[in-house]
């Protein structure tokens, strides 16, 4: 599966972009632990009174740094629009995971940050934003590319969650024969190493179901296996994100052997009802699925072992994450850094990881859209057994309504719907990512697209 790179260009105080609004894009975004240039345009404004300010946030380093110096805040736009800025002039600049650019007025003079956090002053302006993930090392996994997570500096600096030393090595994190995904903890010298694994993709609303195999049940009380989501860019969006649209299972007994085995978690954990704790017993069984369904309205999670299962819906509005840029993300790691009780290394296991909208829409019985990729417009068929009002909608990535395409009522048998490739305000929808998010008073669903 190819690997995207999904840049989100933010209009501020904008929800539908037009054509005369002043824009920033990325055209170049160079890669993780790299130096190349970070290069871009900006569309819609006037170049001789304007200039870009860049940012970088570097965990290791402890916040957001402007670049390229200090003594340098801002980057030239030249007479074709376009800029470059070199982001890595010092210190660990090629470790940064978070890339902004800001188009500000030269009378605005950029406030100098110097590991700290971003001031909202500057999202006044136009901007554009992306996150690249941290490590250099990928690998294929179910259909998906994956980036596997390292420290670095001389002294691996620790990173979260723990902190801990996270290595790429591929002994610690690998696919067998079987095709199983392998993550492990274990001591090489007098450390501890830790592992953790990226999804390329962001996947959005979807139908998430991984099979695990073996004894997670019975991990060592300072053994935290993780499966969630997690966004990066979180930490740039206006208003801020931060929960980092983390959706989480997570088996551990969190230092405390008395403690339950598992838990379902909506970020933050620690407002009352946004945990869910649990026990599993997997004695002689050799695996276990644990799913979780992400709506607009609601999350429903379900771990299924042998004859037992364990369900849960969450529904308060106000801690559900919208789409953005989050990843799955699968860890094994120690609780507040310290090592096994036992001192033995640990292992995780996954079989397999499953999404819904990965399934082409062509191979449903009922639904069927083509074309598929789309270059301007499609045709969406649904085949219904009864007559029931139904929404029609393409939504982005994030969850932003692109277009309604159809509000009423379907007869029995095959109705036909057409999407032009425009938006709300009939302008031609940007390449990438939407979905085709079909809802009734039952259900809803969705079915992933690619626009040309």
């Amino acid at each position: 599966m190819k690997k995207f790179l999904f840049v989100l260009l933010v209009l501020s105080g904008l929800q539908h972009k037009t054509s005369s609004a002043p824009l920033v894009e990325f055209t170049v975004v160079p890669g993780w632990a790299t130096t190349g240039l970070l290069e871009g345009k900006v569309h819609n404004t006037t170049l001789y009174d304007h200039g870009i300010a860049v940012y970088i946030y570097i965990a290791e380093a402890g916040g957001w740094w402007i670049k390229p110096t200090s003594s340098e805040p801002l980057t030239v736009i030249q007479t074709d629009s376009s800029f470059s800025a070199n982001i890595v002039t010092g210190g660990m600049d090629q470790y940064a995971t978070q890339i902004i650019a800001f188009l500000i007025p030269l009378s605005f003079s950029p406030p100098i940050l110097l590991g700290e956090e971003l001031p909202v002053s500057l999202f006044a302006y136009p901007y554009a934003t992306t996150c690249r993930p941290h490590g250099s090392r990928t690998l294929s996994w179910s259909g998906f590319e994956w980036t596997v997570k390292t420290s670095v500096g001389a002294n691996l600096l620790p990173l979260g969650p723990g902190p801990n030393i996270f290595s790429d090595n591929d002994t610690m994190v690998w696919v067998d024969n079987l095709q199983r995904l392998h993550l492990r903890i274990a001591k090489h010298g007098n450390a501890w190493y830790c592992s953790e694994l990226i999804c390329n993709s962001s996947l959005g609303f979807n139908h998430y179901s991984f099979d695990v195999d073996g004894r997670v049940d019975l991990l060592d009380p300072n053994v935290i296996a993780g499966i969630f989501t997690w966004d990066d860019c979180s930490l740039m969006d206006h208003p801020p994100n931060n929960y980092f649209r983390e959706i989480d299972f997570e088996f551990s007994r969190w230092g405390d052997p008395l403690n339950k085995n598992s838990q379902f978690v909506i970020q933050p954990y620690d407002i009352t009802g946004n945990c869910n704790r649990f026990n599993m017993d997997l004695t002689g069984l050799s695996h276990s699925v644990h799913e979780f369904t992400w709506h607009p309205d609601s999350v429903v999670f379900k771990s299924t072992w042998g004859n037992s299962s364990y369900s849960w819906k969450y529904t308060n509005h106000t801690y559900i994450p919208s789409p953005g840029n989050e990843n799955v993300r699968i860890n094994l790691w120690l609780y507040y850094g310290r090592p096994p009780t036992d001192l033995m290394n640990a292992e995780l296991i996954l079989n397999s990881f499953i999404t819904d909208i990965e399934k082409p829409a062509a191979m449903s019985r009922e639904v069927r859209i083509f074309p598929n990729p789309v270059e301007q417009g499609c045709r969406i068929e649904i085949q219904s057994d009864r007559a029931k009002d139904m929404d029609v909608c393409i939504i982005d990535l994030r969850g932003c309504l692109i277009r309604k395409v159809y509000s009423g009522r379907l007869t029995p048998g095959l109705n036909s719907i057409e999407w032009d490739g425009l938006t709300t305000h009939s302008q031609p929808a940007q390449p990438g990512f939407y979905l085709v998010c079909l809802s009734d008073k039952y259900e809803i669903r969705y079915f992933k697209i690619i626009k040309l």
